[in-house]
């Protein structure tokens, strides 16, 4: 609030900036899925499709097969996807609080259009690179659930019945006031989080971040040019994706970082997750958890990928 004060045109223009960026990219990619994935669920298709994925999400993730339904569009959507629909069908009956925690661990990604896109195309102009950063973000989500494929589990829970919402009076308005309400707070996080990193880079405090991954980065023998890139990416991932690109660092290098930020997310999309999973009574530690070792998990297989094929 200081800051706004202080200098009002700097930080109106992070918060245009911000909201450029929901209006032109973020409200036109999410919405239609918003509303396409609460409509599949209160009508039930949901639990069709899920019957076919039940054997192999329960013998790999202890979770029924809605579950995998949550994967299919939250790797064809992206953040914050997976945990809106997760919530939705933790409102229904579908999944219980134990199950969401369990989902969210590779059901929380990003998608394609940026992976490639944005960042492989876009900011890196290396279509290999995206390519390879996103079967390498997937692969990391599956193997980041079976690393929690346990948490919280008991064997009788699969064998539950749930009994979805029957009521289907009003279920096209519901579902429309719904997406709506939840692209607008997925909005308004972006907004904040712009001016919030544009008043830690004023203030040094990213600058002052920046300067302890360099001395980490350094000592491990990696670029020091990769610190401002992986400061920003902890926060918003968009922006560490282009200080990243920006670095002047081998492609090999930037690429297994950029996609363990990606699977990272930033604490932006994080909060926009929590909006829609605090309803479900989630342990927030386990969920910053689950967000890191899949950052590290995503990172390595990424690696890996890089040596073959880069």
């Amino acid at each position: 609030m200081v800051a706004l004060v202080l200098k009002p045109d700097i930080y109106m223009q992070s918060v245009t900036r911000g909201l450029t960026v929901w209006l032109t990219s973020v409200l036109p990619a999410l919405f239609p899925f918003f509303f396409f994935s609460g409509l599949l669920i209160k009508m039930r298709v949901v639990d069709n499709l899920g019957s076919k994925l039940s054997k192999f999400t329960q013998k790999a993730f202890h979770c029924p097969g809605s579950s995998g339904i949550i994967y299919l569009l939250s790797i064809v959507s992206g953040y914050p996807v997976g945990a809106k629909i997760a919530s939705e069908m933790y409102s229904s009956g579908a999944l219980t609080r134990e199950q969401v925690m369990r989902v969210n661990a590779f059901a929380s990604t990003s998608g394609p259009l940026f992976i490639v896109g944005a960042v492989g195309v876009g900011m890196f102009v290396d279509h290999t690179c995206g390519l390879i950063m996103l079967l390498s973000h997937y692969i990391g989500a599956l193997l980041n659930g079976l690393l929690y494929r346990n948490y919280g589990y008991k064997k009788e829970e699969l064998n539950k019945t749930y009994v979805l919402n029957k009521n289907t009076e009003d279920i096209l308005s519901s579902t429309m006031y719904d997406s709506i309400i939840s692209i607008l707070l997925v909005g308004g996080y972006i907004a904040i989080f712009f001016i919030l990193i544009d008043v830690l880079l004023n203030c040094g405090i990213l600058t002052f971040l920046s300067g302890i991954l360099s001395s980490i980065f350094s000592y491990v023998g990696l670029p020091s040019g990769l610190s401002t890139g992986v400061a920003s990416g902890i926060f918003e991932v968009t922006r560490g994706c282009l200080d990243l690109s920006n670095a002047s660092v081998d492609l090999r290098i930037v690429t297994p970082i950029a996609c363990a930020l990606i699977s990272w997310g930033g604490i932006s999309i994080h909060f926009q997750a929590l909006t829609f999973l605090n309803k479900c009574g989630i342990k927030k530690s386990v969920f910053f958890l689950q967000k890191f070792t899949q950052s590290i998990i995503s990172g390595v297989v990424c690696l890996a990928f890089v040596l073959l094929f880069m």
